[in-house]
Formats: structure tokens, C-alpha cells, sequence
């Protein structure tokens, strides 16, 4: 009986020393092989690029812009919310 009981422990640590050994079997030795490439990020096609900025474009026009865009933008939130 007792004998059974060492069997039976004997076979639950054998998964595990199976699982512990495909694990330890993986190489180490090259580690750039098993690395992933970095991505390349192709550079823009010159059609898509932006244009640079006017030089009578002064950047308060811009944030004045910016600033019209967002009160439009709230008075539209306030528009949809009323109905």
C-alpha cells in the first residue's frame, strides 16, 4: 500500500519535470534570432506631407482659429443637448 502511494507520487512529478525540461530546452545562446525585427515606418510620399506655413499665416491666427472652432464645437454640444 505503501508502495502505491510513492507510485502515484512519483507519476504527478512527472508532468511537471516534463514541463520543466521543454521549457529549459529552449536555446539561449542567440538571442537576436529570437527577437522580433523593429517595424520600419516607410517616410511620407512628398503629395502627403504638409505645406509649410504661410509666412502672412502669424500662429495668433492659428490659436484664434482653434479658439472659434471650440466655441462652435460647445455651442452644437448645447444645440444637440436642447433637443
Amino acid at each position: 500500500m505503501g508502495n502505491e502511494k510513492s507510485i502515484k507520487q512519483q507519476l504527478m512529478l512527472l508532468p511537471l519535470a516534463l514541463l520543466l525540461g521543454a521549457c529549459s530546452g529552449q536555446s539561449t545562446t542567440s538571442p537576436a534570432v529570437s527577437q522580433p525585427k523593429a517595424a520600419v515606418i516607410p517616410a511620407l510620399p512628398p503629395q502627403a506631407r504638409q505645406q509649410p506655413a504661410q509666412p502672412w499665416c502669424l500662429p495668433t491666427c492659428s490659436s484664434a482659429l482653434t479658439s472659434e472652432r471650440e466655441t462652435w464645437r460647445q455651442m452644437l454640444i448645447k444645440a444637440g443637448a436642447g433637443e
